[in-house]
């Protein structure tokens, strides 16, 4: 018996749109915004993203590349020695409890 696979839905923040983003760009800012914790960062990997939003991996870093040179976003990785990198995404601070329109 073949399984359901459950549908994945993201709150876009409208107002992301009204700043010239695509809707590609407003959904990958709206999901790190969901996903930020208090302190106003994102860990999630590239992968996990573009598969929750069903894009493509190369597409997603064009998005992140134009997210952060636009400060919507900062990525900030760091190394871990011999268990690799960590990656944290800041969310801009004045987006961070925007409303959804």
């Amino acid at each position: 018996m073949k399984q359901k696979q459950k549908a994945n839905y993201v709150n876009i923040n409208l107002s992301f749109m009204n700043n010239s983003l695509s809707i590609k760009e407003a959904t990958v800012l709206s999901y790190i915004v969901s996903l930020s914790d208090n302190k106003g960062y994102c860990f999630a990997s590239n992968l996990s993203i573009s598969t929750a939003l069903s894009i493509n991996d190369r597409t997603l870093y064009r998005i992140l590349n134009k997210l952060e040179d636009s400060n919507y976003i900062n990525r900030v990785t760091k190394s871990l020695g011999n268990f690799g990198k960590e990656r944290r995404i800041y969310v801009a601070p004045e987006l961070r409890n925007q409303p959804l329109m």
